[in-house]
């Protein structure tokens, strides 16, 4: 951990001084380095059957990226990075072979130099020495929860299925959430359970109460926490705080679908009422180690992926910035405008 503290600390003081704030220049990469990129929930099972779907759910509407992922946005082209787009049945349970089990064994592929259902492959496999770093939206971030908290004899589900869990836990680099349902959702719980007509009303893109939804319940038997162990990999935490209109249904801040609590994979009630800039410390999550926080934004639920956002990011608790030599304070501005593409499009190398 310190030597991930070091080298943030001189990338942090190299960009402000060489860039302005809002261009984030991206960093010279290694060439190793493959982004497999694992997306949320689904309103239907297509996402399954067409990998363009999957594919369409990382594109940048607002054209910066002209068509390409856009989470991992330009000046550095993404021609030149490797990736890997895993698509699975959305609207199935995380722990379904049509949703956990296909994206463990996509992941699998990837790291064996296969290609993904666009033709998209890394350009290193595992035993030519690649590196593959995980980038995980909504549920998908509910997925590697249990493909990495299930990866090690003793692990309650270990091998789940016969999935390669194991494998890919010992593949990967680490995995970055981007508002991750570690918890689940109040939504879910509004529309599953009945507690609120207005809120099952305000929640128009969950639809219904499809296996998926039922399994992001805030709910202690629905939670992945339950059937998990802590993540054989560092797990990395985004959050968003731009609220909508279903901001109401949830509890403390939120970015209109997942409440703190659960971004954060906060340990005690998933509905307990965090707000900026305090969230849950490293020490306080759902396992005893493997989650670790990197800071909020002034994002939406969608616009974290999408780069259609850009709003202040700010330092929260136990985050992953620096200032100077010290851990910058919870509150503290980091950038003034910058999307989470442009953020990770210059660090999500540095992470350990």
């Amino acid at each position: 951990m310190r030597r991930y503290q070091t080298a943030l600390v001189i990338l942090t003081l190299t960009l402000a001084a060489l860039f302005p704030e809002s261009s984030h220049a991206a960093l010279p990469r290694d060439g190793r380095n493959c982004y497999i990129f694992v997306h949320g929930k689904q309103t239907t099972n297509q996402s399954y059957y067409y990998w363009s779907v999957a594919r369409a759910y990382w594109n940048d509407p607002s054209g910066i990226t002209s068509g390409t992922i856009g989470l991992v946005m330009s000046p550095y082209p993404f021609e030149q990075r490797s990736f890997y787009v895993v698509n699975y049945n959305g609207s199935a349970a995380w722990w379904d072979a049509t949703a956990g089990g296909t994206v463990a064994w996509q992941i699998l592929n990837a790291t064996n130099g296969g290609s993904d259902n666009g033709g998209n492959r890394c350009a290193y496999s595992y035993a030519q020495g690649g590196r593959f770093i995980v980038i995980a939206h909504s549920m998908g971030a509910t997925i590697m929860d249990a493909i990495l908290g299930n990866s090690r004899p003793g692990d309650p589900n270990y091998n789940y299925a016969g999935y390669p869990l194991s494998t890919v836990a010992q593949r990967i680099s680490y995995v970055i959430s981007l508002s991750g349902a570690h918890r689940g959702s109040e939504l879910a719980d509004a529309v599953c359970k009945g507690l609120s007509s207005v809120c099952g009303f305000i929640a128009w893109w969950v639809a219904s109460c499809d296996a998926a939804t039922d399994w992001l319940r805030t709910d202690v038997d629905r939670n992945v926490m339950t059937y998990s162990n802590a993540p054989a990999r560092n797990v990395w935490l985004i959050g968003g705080y731009r609220g909508l209109a279903s901001s109401v249904c949830l509890s403390g801040q939120d970015d209109g679908a997942v409440q703190y609590a659960s971004q954060f994979a906060c340990n005690g009630l998933a509905t307990t009422p965090y707000s900026n800039p305090w969230v849950c410390g490293n020490l306080y999550k759902q396992q005893a180690f493997g989650f670790r926080n990197v800071d909020a934004a002034y994002e939406d639920h969608f616009q974290c992926k999408d780069c259609s956002q850009w709003g202040q990011r700010i330092a929260i608790t136990d985050g992953a910035w620096y200032c100077g030599s010290a851990p910058c304070q919870p509150g503290t501005i980091i950038f003034n405008s910058s999307p989470t593409c442009a953020i990770l499009s210059s660090y999500a190398d540095q992470l350990w």
